[in-house]
């Protein structure tokens, strides 16, 4: 076979090549566009694969970052580390990357789980957008954050419109409709300016109730902030930027269900208020999987304390957050 006839041989290869396994057509039909027979297309396929025409390549999902799941684990004293790509994931409009690997991994972890905790906000609204709708009446879902009820939680939509009081939806209430599960509200707001207020609330049954149920969660899903807001669980802030200014002053780097943290993950109690409604951090830290989905470069040092603190066990970032992580936490 001289050159000429090699070269028209090696486009064959390649044209066949390409109808079979990018255009997806049948070798009967390839056989016909091409003037060959259909024991000639099957041949030449073999050929194609054998000489590198065709070349299969297996990775891990194009969702994740596993090396760098392992790097942060390693450094990281957390039973699981999630990485998401930093790339948009378009064929999923309605929700982000970070949300959508973030849904796909909290419902591989419910099949046992018949009690889940939700510290609800904003952040976590990605996730609720991405979760696919099922029918758990085996599972409660359990407010672990005082939140009025703000939002409707129809089977039919995934976010709730914002309440005349300036609420946004209950992330709580939001996942416990869209998995057909059972709910636990914690109706009385998150954020109290005086402690009489915050007495006044306890004084409510229900209220006590869904507190001493909270730590009974087998999971607990939750949200970690920055000090340059404070969400609450939907009222934009609750806590005004000055006394923000002022706990970060104090040593301040973030927070989580409410909780101040410091740089080693200590908890700083806020002096003279405000005063929160929801968890405590030890009976936070009492839940076995404790999994927050944050991500940016604002959260990266609360990730961090919240990490030290030991008040998360697993955690869903995307891929700039954990190499920030992966940098600023020692070995």
């Amino acid at each position: 076979m001289g050159r000429a006839e090699e070269d028209l041989h090696d486009q064959l290869l390649q044209r066949i090549a390409h109808h079979y396994f990018v255009g997806g057509m049948l070798q009967s039909d390839i056989a016909a566009v091409e003037h060959l027979s259909r024991p000639s297309v099957s041949r030449l396929l073999t050929e194609a694969r054998e000489r590198g025409v065709v070349q299969f390549r297996i990775g891990p999902p194009v969702d994740r970052v596993p090396e760098l799941e392992t790097e942060l684990q390693r450094r990281a004293p957390l039973h699981a580390c999630i990485v998401s790509t930093g790339k948009p994931r378009a064929l999923y409009a309605n929700s982000s990357r970070l949300g959508y690997v973030a849904a796909r991994y909290l419902e591989s972890q419910l099949s046992h789980v018949r009690l889940l905790g939700v510290a609800s906000s904003r952040s976590l609204s990605g996730v609720v957008e991405s979760m696919v709708q099922a029918h758990r009446r085996d599972l409660t879902v359990i407010d672990l954050l005082g939140c009025l009820p703000g939002g409707r939680a129809d089977r039919g939509r995934r976010t709730g419109s914002a309440s005349v009081d300036g609420g946004g939806p209950n992330t709580a209430r939001l996942i416990a409709a869209w998995l057909g599960a059972s709910f636990r509200a914690l109706p009385a707001p998150f954020v109290h300016k005086t402690a009489s207020s915050l007495e006044a609330a306890l004084s409510a049954a229900v209220v006590r109730e869904t507190l001493e149920l909270g730590p009974h969660s087998e999971l607990a899903l939750v949200g970690v902030g920055s000090m340059k807001r404070f969400d609450g669980t939907g009222a934009y802030s609750p806590i005004p930027v000055k006394e923000l200014d002022e706990l970060e002053t104090r040593g301040a780097v973030g927070h989580l269900c409410g909780h101040f943290l410091r740089e080693d993950g200590s908890v700083l109690e806020p002096s003279g208020g405000p005063f929160l409604l929801g968890i405590a951090a030890d009976a936070l830290r009492q839940i076995p999987q404790r999994l927050a989905v944050a991500a940016g470069w604002n959260k990266v040092r609360p990730i961090a304390a919240a990490i030290r603190g030991g008040l998360i066990s697993e955690l869903v970032t995307d891929q700039a957050t954990a190499a920030s992580l992966v940098r600023l936490l020692h070995p």
